[in-house]
Formats: structure tokens, C-alpha cells, sequence
């Protein structure tokens, strides 16, 4: 984030809208707000009218700034799982920028072929061969094009610029990277769920070299899944010993839920605090947003804290 510049990120769900507030005070970054509020029906952004969905937007926002004004102009939103498209594929690193976009186009019309692909807003991040993965590959992730224009009319309907939209579990990666030191070293697992969705990120030396997303039916369904994702397969070369530190994060997850996995898979995972390394001003310290829910914002402060 460029000097002097506040920013507040929001994350959106089905069920409600959180708000994270950096604020630059005092010569530093401080973490103004943590918050967040319920829509008064569940929002499908996928099915339901503009006019429905700005207004369940608006008033939980409106309940937000009631109790806390946005020192901020400049935000930027997470947007719920459902909304995007994912893949990761082998690719010839001699492409051109604009022939690999047409690439991914071709290749998510196989995938998705119900999903209009020319109205996809495309990005990719690119993933050299390493010691787990035998050829270069790319992750990427496509948003259907009005999803940017529903967002960015709200902003200009409560005069807010927005910056960025992000996918909830990479934003909690950024989130991560943030808050602790270990990403920097070996092969690290960073898993996200919430009641429909799992997904799994595996970094290695703090980069990301392998992505999966998984729609759930229910919980029980999310050991059988990470227990075959941590064996070797056709694209990853891992086995669950070579995971240094594995990191766990997800709107309403639980301690309980987090210990659960630990004695299932056999993997200590780290219940994160994503606010571990920011200052909070004073008045969060009786917010139990920021004391005991915090794990459940990593999206929102991911987004916050993004700078590019």
C-alpha cells in the first residue's frame, strides 16, 4: 500500500458483509476496524436482481457505518466462491500475453462450457516447474465481467473508489503472508472452507505452486478431500511429511473444527490470527471480532492489506 493511502477491505458472503479498516496514523498502519453484518435475507449474486442485491448490500453497509464511520474512500471486496472459475494447466511459457488469454478462454469453455468465457475477467499467475510440480504451469482464475460492474456501481452509488476484487482464499493467503514468517521456508499448506466450499493453496518457499477447489455437500466431506490431495497425484509430487506448516482459515471455522482435522489427517494445523503483526487502535481490544473471531476475516483483511 502506498504511503498515506487508508483502505478498507470488505468480504462478502451468501449471509454477510465484513468490513477490515487500515487506517495510516501517527507515522504507522493501525487497524482501525473489525466488523461485521448480517443481510436481512441470504444474497445470491449469481440469481438474484441488481436491485435486490444493492439493496441487501446497502443495508448492511449502512448498519456497518452506523456503528462506525469508514475513514477510508479507497476499498476493495472479496466476493463469494461461487462467482469464480478456476483451473490450473501445463503452459507454454513462449506465448504471448494475449494468445495465453485466449488459451485459458478455450480452456475454461471445456470446463465450463455453460459459462460465457469471452465476458470472463481473466488472471493468472504463473508457476515455474520446482521439485513437486515436473512442468510450468498456471493457475488461473476467471470472474464473469457484471459481478465487477455490480460491485463497482455500489461504490460509485456510496462514493467509494474501488481498488480490488479478490477471490476469498487468495486474499487469506495475502492475509497469511502478512502475519507470519514460516511462508518463507519449505512447503506450506494454506486450506480455506466455509459450509459449501474447500479449497487448498500449497506454497513453496512463499510462493504458490498449486491451487484445488472442491464444492462441498457438507462438512464430511473435507478429510476424504485433503487426505487424497496430500498424496502424491498426477500433477503434485507430495506426500504429508514434506508439509513444514500448514495454516487453516474460513468463515465461521472453529478451534473444535480446526482440532478435528488435526487428529484425522495428522497435520498440526495453525489456527491464524491475521491480525497478528498490526497494531490495533485501542478500542478494538473489546471487540470480539478482533479477539476471538479473527480467524473468520481473513479475506477481508487479505484485501485490506493487498498493495498490488
Amino acid at each position: 500500500m502506498s504511503r498515506f493511502e487508508n483502505h478498507a477491505g470488505f468480504n462478502i458472503t451468501n449471509s454477510k458483509l465484513q468490513v477490515v479498516e487500515i487506517n495510516f496514523q501517527e507515522n504507522q498502519y493501525l487497524l482501525e476496524n473489525v466488523d461485521e453484518a448480517y443481510f436481512n435475507e441470504p444474497i445470491n449474486l449469481e440469481k438474484d436482481k441488481g436491485t435486490k442485491i444493492s439493496a441487501l448490500l446497502q443495508g448492511a453497509f449502512d448498519e456497518l457505518l452506523i456503528k462506525k464511520r469508514l475513514n477510508s474512500r479507497l476499498v476493495s471486496f472479496t466476493l463469494p466462491f461461487d462467482l469464480f472459475h478456476c483451473m490450473q494447466a501445463p503452459y507454454d511459457n513462449s506465448l504471448l500475453h494475449q494468445d495465453l488469454l485466449e488459451e485459458f478462454r478455450w480452456e475454461f469453455s471445456v470446463l465450463y462450457p455453460y459459462v460465457p468465457v469471452q465476458d470472463l475477467v481473466i488472471q493468472y499467475i504463473e508457476i515455474e516447474k520446482n521439485e513437486f510440480l515436473e512442468w510450468n504451469s498456471t493457475f488461473v482464475i476467471g470472474l464473469p465481467r457484471k459481478y465487477l460492474q455490480i460491485i463497482n456501481n455500489f461504490c460509485t452509488a456510496n462514493n467509494l473508489k474501488l481498488r480490488f476484487v479478490d477471490h476469498p482464499h487468495l486474499a487469506s493467503e495475502r492475509a497469511l503472508a502478512s502475519s507470519n514468517s514460516l511462508l518463507g521456508y519449505g512447503l506450506v499448506l494454506s486450506v480455506y472452507f466455509n459450509n459449501k466450499h474447500l479449497s487448498l493453496i500449497f506454497l513453496f518457499n512463499g510462493k504458490p505452486i498449486y491451487f484445488k477447489h472442491f464444492p462441498l455437500n457438507d462438512a464430511g466431506e473435507i478429510p476424504a478431500f485433503l487426505l487424497e490431495e496430500l498424496q502424491s497425484g498426477k500433477f503434485l509430487k507430495i506426500n504429508k511429511s514434506l508439509i513444514k506448516t500448514a495454516f487453516i482459515s474460513g468463515d465461521e471455522t472453529s478451534e473444535a473444527v480446526v482440532q478435528s482435522l488435526k487428529d484425522i489427517i495428522g497435520i498440526d494445523f495453525v489456527y491464524f490470527n491475521p491480525f497478528e503483526k498490526i497494531k490495533p487502535v485501542q478500542n478494538l481490544f473489546g471487540n470480539k471480532y478482533y479477539s476471538e473471531r479473527y480467524n473468520s476475516f481473513a479475506p477481508a483483511a487479505g484485501i485490506a492489506f493487498r498493495i498490488a
